[in-house]
């Protein structure tokens, strides 16, 4: 089973347990209809993710202490080929971005409400307008530096009650290139 068919299985085993839960919490079928087009979006934008070519390495460090997600700790850059025609790969922790914003992964457990999908929904449309950039991803050789830069729609961070800092590029130098 190839990465993005893992990734995918992992939602559909998420959005299963959230639909048990809201479920098993709700007796009206009318907010069922939201609340399901919320979850398909979810499992959309998380398979769009992966498909892109970003992958998911966790950040064990997250801090939910200081009210800011900056998304740039949850991004590494893997660099792999020979010195000189080297390659670089952008990877996200979305998970990580999410949990983060959330305030943790208490809060998480405790979201099971239909007030509480709202604001689920307002995360997953904040998380969904991140894009990231590298200025270069091909040709490089070891000590080169990439940079990557992030933009995101601050309408929807602000909608969300998520602040994502003042970080908007980071410099990582290219490492373990072959000779």
């Amino acid at each position: 089973m190839n990465k993005e068919s893992r990734v995918l299985n992992k939602n559909k085993k998420h959005i299963k347990e959230l639909l048990r839960v809201f479920v098993a919490s709700n007796r009206t079928p009318v907010l069922a209809v939201p609340v399901i087009l919320a979850l398909v979006l979810t499992v959309a934008l998380t398979s769009a993710f992966t498909l892109t070519g970003c992958s998911s390495k966790k950040n064990s460090q997250i801090d939910t202490t200081d009210g800011i997600t900056n998304i740039l700790d949850y991004v590494t850059v893997d660099f792999s080929g020979k010195n000189g025609e080297g390659t670089a790969y952008v990877n996200v922790d979305y998970d990580g971005i999410e949990t983060e914003m959330v305030g943790g992964e208490e809060k998480i457990k405790e979201m099971d409400e239909v007030e509480d999908l709202s604001a689920l929904t307002k995360y997953i449309n904040a998380v969904s307008s991140i894009s990231f950039n590298i200025d270069k991803n091909a040709g490089l050789s070891n000590g080169d530096q990439v940079i990557v830069s992030v933009s995101y729609d601050d309408t929807a961070a602000q909608a969300a009650g998520v602040n994502f800092g003042d970080q908007s590029s980071k410099t990582y130098e290219v490492k373990g290139l072959k000779k």
